[in-house]
């Protein structure tokens, strides 16, 4: 029961870009936060939801080398201000060579697995974050590159991400992918 739920889970992310224009991607990111002078890693889904809106579920990992060992899972929305979709005719197309530029906000779950008391009475071994942004992605029809810059309101604390999307469901054939219509 549990196997068949989460395959359902799979296949619902992956097509859940019924209104969207673009196609679902994944990424990887490396991350720097700049007050802690802290790296990691990321992963990240993004799904598309509307001709200007995304859902990007990720989950980062800040290793034990630094000092402040955590890791993330959350999801953010992404609003283009900058789209890489218009109209051609009747027919919405994706040029995804065009750049996207973008507001992120959203909120994480945070581990902080070497936790220690610090100056920051709001910091707990497990804390809910909220942050929001700014992202900017380009490339082509099979990879684009990404970087965002974000800030975490609640520990005002500021880090910036760097990363590959791998698009596999767009059209091999095209260099550009029509929406079909509404």
């Amino acid at each position: 029961m549990k196997n068949n739920y989460l395959k359902t889970l799979v296949l619902l992310l992956i097509s859940i870009n019924l209104y969207a224009q673009d196609k679902t991607a994944f990424g990887l990111s490396a991350i720097y936060n700049f007050p802690l002078q802290t790296v990691g890693a990321g992963f990240r889904i993004q799904m598309p939801v509307a001709n200007r809106f995304a859902l990007v579920p990720q989950i980062k990992y800040m290793p034990s080398f630094n000092n402040i060992h955590e890791a993330y899972g959350g999801i953010n929305l992404h609003y283009f201000i900058l789209n890489n979709t218009f109209s051609l005719g009747h027919k919405k197309v994706v040029n995804p060579k065009r750049p996207v530029l973008y507001l992120a906000a959203g909120v994480e779950y945070n581990r902080w697995i070497n936790y220690e008391r610090t100056v920051n009475t709001k910091a707990n071994r497990n804390n809910v974050l909220p942050e929001a942004g700014l992202g900017l992605s380009a490339g082509g029809n099979f990879i684009r590159l990404f970087a965002e810059a974000k800030y975490n309101i609640l520990w005002n604390e500021s880090y910036g991400e760097v990363g590959v999307l791998f698009f596999p469901f767009n059209d091999r054939l095209s260099r550009k992918n029509v929406c079909p219509k509404p």
